[in-house]
């Protein structure tokens, strides 16, 4: 089962591309659950947020929040129900949009009032697909729900809306296209490669970065602001890797379990990967290899010219800069506000289990970890 959630401004093709995603998954054999857009439900039937007769504009988005997740569960349970793995559940709109139209405090508000938190609803998706939007495109004739007047107002939603969405490791960022077909198209095309199996590693670029503009950086990272702490359990497969981590976005924790499976090109595939609980996570722990030391990092998401960039700052000052290029999405523009030392795409020194060994050999030296800055890399500052 694939659980997809679909979002991005007004007019930005929503509707057209999930029905090109119905067409052709269905065609290869797929059931297609479309859990439709549930703000646009309760506005139809006289519920909203605007006009004459509003409503609280938290109380919205109150409703909204619990029947998009009485929704999801109902449509999960459905899928569960079908007897089949060929299964893609496609949400229009994620349960985190609220973001995009009150403030982020109340919303907060709204979350905890209903129970849950941004950490836990984020990873509820496999992926996130975000559209981008041209205002040449915008026009409210084809939802009648749609309460953004102009195409200008529509943009202002964009940010805090994409704000929303940062720190969820599979977030893609679908560019504007001249023809929507090919903005349908590359759509398809992720979610191809979503449902193979196992996944491949190595799509990513990797760049060792010194400086970085906090000011500019801070504009684009918003809340995409991850603390991750990754262990590397005891394998009786040489082959194989086995990793915990537990991943902290403000005041929620989430904690997952991986099997990486190490080819003889040096390439990885993940042949197991899941969430688990915190007493799961605990109990692995006692498996830990105590060869390897723990990695602790942090994680800044952020979009830049249409590219979803994760940059890893570790404890002792390393930073790693990664995007992953996509053949619809293959041009790479690197951030103007940090600094690119060197490409580590195929450096093995700069994968997280060398780095762990190195810090492990270098506790056991007696050095100090703590601040001095990795020994591949000292002079730097960090963030």
């Amino acid at each position: 089962m694939l659980k997809v959630a679909l979002t991005g401004i007004p007019s930005s093709g929503k509707t057209t591309v999930i029905n090109g995603i119905l067409e052709r998954f269905t065609e290869q054999g797929y059931r297609v659950l479309i859990v439709p857009e549930t703000a646009t439900e309760f506005i139809k039937s006289g519920i909203t947020p605007v006009g004459e007769n509003k409503i609280d504009p938290l109380i919205f988005q109150e409703l909204v929040l619990r029947k998009q997740l009485s929704k999801e569960e109902l449509y999960e349970y459905a899928a569960n129900c079908l007897g089949s793995d060929k299964v893609i559940i496609l949400f229009d709109r994620g349960t985190l949009d609220g973001y995009a139209y009150v403030p982020e405090e109340e919303m907060n508000e709204v979350m905890n009032k209903v129970g849950v938190s941004k950490r836990d609803l984020l990873l509820n998706y496999h992926a996130i697909l975000f559209l981008e939007g041209s205002p040449k495109f915008f026009t409210t004739e084809n939802n009648a729900a749609r309460y953004e007047k102009d195409a200008s107002e529509a943009a202002a939603l964009r940010q805090r809306l994409l704000n929303s969405y940062l720190g969820h490791d599979n977030l893609r960022v679908i560019k504007p296209r001249e023809q929507m077909k090919d903005k349908q198209e590359e759509v398809i095309n992720i979610l191809s490669n979503m449902l193979g199996n196992p996944t491949r590693l190595r799509d990513q670029k990797k760049f060792l970065v010194s400086d970085v503009n906090i000011e500019e950086f801070l504009k684009n990272v918003g809340s995409g602001i991850v603390d991750i702490d990754q262990d590397y359990l005891v394998s009786e497969n040489s082959e194989e890797e086995y990793r915990v981590r537990k991943m902290t976005q403000g005041n929620d924790s989430s904690y997952h379990f991986t099997v990486i499976k190490k080819l003889a090109n040096g390439t990885r595939e993940i042949l197991k990967e899941e969430t688990i609980n915190e007493k799961a996570y605990e109990k692995l722990l006692a498996l830990k290899n105590k060869e390897l030391a723990s990695i602790k990092k942090t994680r800044y998401s952020f979009v830049y010219a249409n590219q979803y960039y994760k940059l890893d700052s570790f404890e002792d000052g390393l930073m790693i800069l990664e995007v992953n290029l996509t053949k619809e999405n293959p041009t790479l523009t690197l951030p103007d506000f940090v600094s690119v030392v060197e490409d580590v795409t195929n450096d093995l020194d700069y994968t997280n289990i060398n780095i762990a060994k190195r810090k492990k050999d270098d506790y056991d030296k007696g050095k100090d970890n703590s601040n001095r800055g990795h020994r591949l890399f000292r002079e730097r500052n960090t963030i």
